[in-house]
């Protein structure tokens, strides 16, 4: 398999019950770039850059993109015809006043080059760029469009049942990223505060009687707590499996958001156990499961009567279910993993006694689990075992489970892993070579695990940290992520810098001896690319082999919706690397 094989794919990218019918979107790469094709009932309607598909009415509505602005379009018998032309469309509903769209000011061209002045901590955000625009609420009445809701932080969602209207909003403290949720009278602008504490607001629903539910948590800027589906109003919460949402990690591109549906007296929201998500519902104080299986769901939409979904598995990249099970790709079959015996839950692509690679996850609370993955594949085809582990502080086993990295980054984990890379060489009496490779957090155990042990003959660290003093003052969220991570209150006084130093693979790196390539994207905002060149440029004047790939245009995404033919290359120069050393 060559890497343009590998993202041959189309993938399901959205999924709408409406009363006409069934709509689902399929997304591929087409011209370095992504193209989509909108389906009613598996007949086309719609091709191109476009996202949001949805009926109000007899009307079709849909959001179309073009360069940097994103158009709001209203289709019935005739030409499209235009609602509302922003930067960024990120949701619209219909209420009884106009029509509420979530989104962002449409820049001048000459903006992005003008000098850019803050006294803010968090004045640029991974995937946004410079925070020269806020997420804003605006309202739709005929010709005109205005917000209703803007300030120096970020509407990140709403609901409407046509009269009311609830927000949530990073008001409470927008450097940290902390939501709370607001009643918002359309006529003055004014919000009432509905929740009491401050916490994760990822998507927020309402019935058609005005109850309110979000899903988050409300315990302050814990990136480990449960998630949870919550009626503050109601003083009810309820947890899907072991979290509610999803936390299991794919590289396929199809663009999937946490989601909350609230119809009369149901809730439904996707949840997890381990490393399978599916499809839960709540309804008279109980929570059941609407779909099983050791699978992975993506999207999802339910109307009362009937479900449709995408999901995954480790063989199939995207299946659409509706009735009967839809699969875009039917040629595409991927090699089966199977479990591996160790003391976290992991698994293994097995191809024979040949070089093995330990793929490590982000977060660190992300999971792996049974999604698909392009990379797995890829390297699996390209005669390579691969093997991929949840080791304390993933999520999807409960809170304290995912709290049991905090201030020990690289201790019990890193012993996991290593322990795990034993068991499964016992298991399928593998003899060869191993390597390691991981992005962000997977990043960092990377260019930990090998200042620490000299097991691994090759390393790839992808977006990665080496020097967690340095990242609190350059990433979008470090100053605050790190000093949680690391059990720290400031983290720029000389004990806590201390910790962190010591925290930080760059301090051992006088220890390395294994060859390893660094991949970054230029424009990573999460875990900025300075982290990757101090510890390129440490090793190569120690004498250790290294090498340091930078994307231009990309950032923290890079290997799962960046630009498509950096993604080919990356898999191309990273193939090589391993085989290199490993073979």
């Amino acid at each position: 398999m060559d890497p343009k094989e590998a993202y041959s794919l189309k993938v399901i990218s959205e999924v709408k019950l409406e009363p006409q019918g069934l709509i689902h979107g399929e997304t591929w790469i087409k011209e370095n770039g992504y193209h989509t094709s909108i389906f009613l009932n598996h007949r086309p309607i719609l091709e191109g850059k476009v996202s949001l598909p949805r009926f109000l009415g007899e009307d079709l509505y849909y959001v179309r993109s073009d360069g940097s602005a994103q158009l709001l379009s209203q289709s019935s018998y005739g030409e499209p015809k235009k609602v509302a032309e922003l930067g960024k469309i990120n949701k619209y509903e219909k209420h009884e006043k106009g029509l509420l769209i979530l989104g962002e000011d449409l820049l001048d061209k000459q903006t992005p080059s003008a000098p850019f002045i803050t006294e803010k901590r968090k004045y640029r955000f991974d995937g946004r760029g410079l925070l020269r625009t806020r997420t804003s609420l605006y309202l739709v009445r005929g010709e005109e469009v205005m917000k209703v809701l803007e300030g120096d932080f970020d509407v990140t969602d709403f609901a409407t049942n046509g009269k009311r209207v609830v927000v949530s909003t990073t008001q409470p403290d927008d450097d940290l990223g902390l939501n709370a949720l607001y009643d918002l009278d359309l006529d003055t602008g004014e919000v009432r505060r509905i929740t009491k504490e401050d916490g994760m607001i990822l998507a927020v629903a309402m019935n058609p009687h005005g109850d309110v539910a979000y899903l988050g948590h409300d315990k302050g800027k814990s990136p480990w707590a449960v998630r949870e589906v919550i009626l503050p109003e109601l003083g009810e919460r309820y947890v899907c499996g072991k979290t509610c949402g999803s936390t299991v990690l794919s590289d396929i591109f199809d663009g999937a958001k946490d989601k909350l549906v609230f119809l009369k007296d149901q809730l439904v929201s996707l949840g997890q156990v381990g490393g399978e998500v599916n499809v839960y519902r709540i309804s008279d104080r109980k929570v059941d499961r609407l779909t099983e299986g050791q699978r992975v769901v993506r999207i999802f939409d339910y109307d009362g009567n009937s479900l449709a979904y995408s999901f995954m598995t480790p063989e199939k990249p995207s299946l659409l279910y509706h009735g009967e099970i839809y699969d875009p790709n039917p040629g595409v079959k991927g090699l089966t993993p199977v479990k591996i015996n160790s003391s976290i839950e992991g698994w293994g692509i097995i191809t024979g006694d040949r070089p093995t690679i330990l793929f490590i996850h982000g977060g660190p609370h992300m999971a792996y689990g049974y999604g698909y993955f392009i990379e797995f594949q890829f390297f699996a085809s390209n005669g390579f075992n691969v093997i991929y582990a949840n080791p304390t502080g993933s999520q999807g086993y409960g809170e304290e489970f995912a709290k049991g990295c905090v201030g020990d980054w690289g201790g019990k984990d890193m012993m996991e892993l290593l322990e795990f890379v034993n068991d499964a060489r016992k298991q399928f009496n593998l003899t060869k070579k191993v390597g390691v490779t991981g992005g962000s957090y997977g990043g960092f155990m990377t260019n930990w695990i090998v200042t620490h042990s000299d097991l691994f003959s090759a390393a790839v660290s992808e977006r990665g940290i080496s020097n967690l003093v340095s990242m609190c003052g350059t990433s979008d969220i470090g100053f605050w992520f790190n000093a949680m991570e690391s059990g720290v209150e400031d983290p720029w006084n000389p004990e806590s810098m201390e910790k962190l130093m010591r925290m930080s693979p760059i301090y051992y790196v006088g220890r390395v001896k294994t060859p390893i390539m660094f991949i970054h994207g230029e424009e990573d905002y999460r875990c900025p690319i300075e982290q990757a060149e101090q510890f390129h440029v440490a090793l190569r004047s120690r004498g250790v082999e290294s090498k340091l790939v930078r994307y231009q245009g990309d950032g923290h995404e890079h290997a799962r919706k960046g630009k498509p033919d950096n993604m080919m290359h990356r898999l191309r120069i990273k193939l090589q690397w391993f085989k290199d050393h490993l073979e």
